[in-house]
């Protein structure tokens, strides 16, 4: 890879430093298609407030709360260049992702975007995304957004502490059936050790 994009809402980044991702791997996440690093220059909760997926193809943004896609992307944010000569792709990524272990790169540029969303809606009508706002969304994505609740059972019973706090924090509806599935995976780790 020769040149990959990462995407931020610090424009004052000399070096882009490695920093423990959800895979529980030390590293710097950047991506070769410039309008994916785009949704990683906002602010936000992850995947608590919006989903990022390839969906037939075609990078989406789904709005999982009214209003957030404003609260994240209503800003401006900056899009650095780096080598991509030390990124590789592995198969516990996302399609788009590309990953470092390096433990800082300085980046060859940066580009400055007045608003993040502005820029998202241009790249929409170009048919480079597709951006679903509250409360539509693909047929996969639950309206209540229960495909959260493993999801982030998975990440905290992997090492990732807090990740249910989080999740609870924002959803607190769904705080009876992560106790139950929590207490459900936990008995069956027991057993299956």
């Amino acid at each position: 890879m020769k040149i990959v994009y990462h995407g931020s809402k610090n424009g004052e980044l000399k070096e882009i430093e490695a920093r423990i991702s959800t895979h529980q791997k030390k590293c710097i996440y950047a991506t070769q298609s410039k309008v994916f690093a785009m949704l990683f220059m906002g602010k936000g909760k992850g995947d608590l407030d919006t989903m990022i997926v390839t969906i037939d193809g075609e990078l989406t943004l789904v709005e999982r709360r009214e209003g957030v896609l404003k609260s994240i992307y209503n800003t401006d944010g900056y899009i650095y260049e780096l080598d991509g000569s030390t990124f590789s792709h592995y198969d516990y990524l996302g399609s788009k992702e590309v990953i470092s272990f390096e433990n800082s790169l300085v980046p060859l540029s940066k580009t400055h975007y007045k608003n993040i969303l502005e820029a998202l809606l241009l790249e929409e009508e170009k048919g480079n995304l597709k951006i679903y706002k509250y409360p539509t969304r693909p047929r996969n994505v639950p309206l209540d957004n229960s495909d959260l609740i493993d999801k982030y059972i998975d990440f905290e019973l992997q090492g990732l502490t807090g990740a249910v706090k989080d999740l609870l924090e924002v959803y607190p509806e769904f705080t009876e059936i992560v106790k139950e599935k929590m207490n459900e995976k936990n008995q069956n780790k027991l057993k299956n050790s």
